[in-house]
């Protein structure tokens, strides 16, 4: 890809989630979930269920979704990130932080295909180091 990310530091300077960054990076976002399903380690996913009154069956199907989904995040008919910013901070922060924490290394495996696919030019690694 070319290009390279300063991970020194990385999980406190992500923890600012009042940084006025999130808004300028949120307002550009679409959702479109383009990043999210080009990742090769996003795997988000979603319960879908489904009843049919005419034989009495049931199914539960597992589909993958992404977390810039209004939906995905959903309490009671509610979104609990509701935010385009909130949305794209819970993504960045999840592949650069809690990953490190949970697996000990980010979740980016540094291909590019989340800045290629972006229709709006969101680069990451440029939001990393802003």
């Amino acid at each position: 890809m070319g290009r390279r990310v300063d991970t020194e530091g990385i999980q406190e300077r992500l923890s600012a989630h009042d940084s006025p960054r999130w808004q300028q990076v949120g307002a550009r976002c679409l959702t479109c979930a383009n990043c999210t399903m080009v990742c090769p380690t996003c795997f988000c996913t979603t319960v879908e269920d489904s009843t049919s009154l005419a034989d009495g069956t049931a199914e539960r199907v597992e589909r993958w979704d992404s977390c810039f989904t209004l939906e995905f995040s959903e309490v009671n008919g509610t979104p609990v990130r509701g935010s385009n910013s909130g949305r794209y901070r819970q993504w960045l922060t999840h592949k650069f932080s809690t990953w490190i924490d949970q697996f000990g290394m980010s979740g980016c495996v540094g291909c590019g295909r989340c800045i290629t696919w972006c229709p709006v030019g969101i680069d990451v690694t440029e939001e990393l180091a802003a």
